[in-house]
């Protein structure tokens, strides 16, 4: 078993700064907010990593500044370090795997 490496990430938001319009309705009746955050090497005030709501491609091409929500700091982090996360591409079939299928006629 590969061991883990971890960040442990602490600081806060604005929640007066969230358009509210861009609160996303999952599918179990949740609200989500996306949120983009980037971290530096160097820190400013004890803080090196910027929250922002994430825009999209769109308002990015035309320039718009994503708001700002607030900041963190990375506390700890271990000697292996954080790498990329990956995503794994599954198929249809391989994601389905247990789904029955029946011959129904519609």
């Amino acid at each position: 078993m590969d061991k883990k490496t971890t960040a442990i990430i602490s600081g806060s938001i604005d929640l007066t700064a969230i358009d509210k319009n861009k609160l996303i309705s999952g599918k179990n009746g949740k609200k989500y907010l996306n949120l983009t955050m980037m971290v530096s090497n160097t820190s400013q005030y004890g803080n090196n990593v910027w929250l922002t709501q994430t825009i999209s491609k769109e308002e990015r091409e035309n320039k718009v500044k994503p708001i700002t929500l607030g900041n963190a700091a990375v506390k700890w982090i271990d000697k292996e370090g954080i790498s990329l996360a990956e995503k794994k591409d599954v198929t249809n079939q391989e994601q389905n795997a247990e789904r029955v299928e029946t011959d129904l006629p519609f």
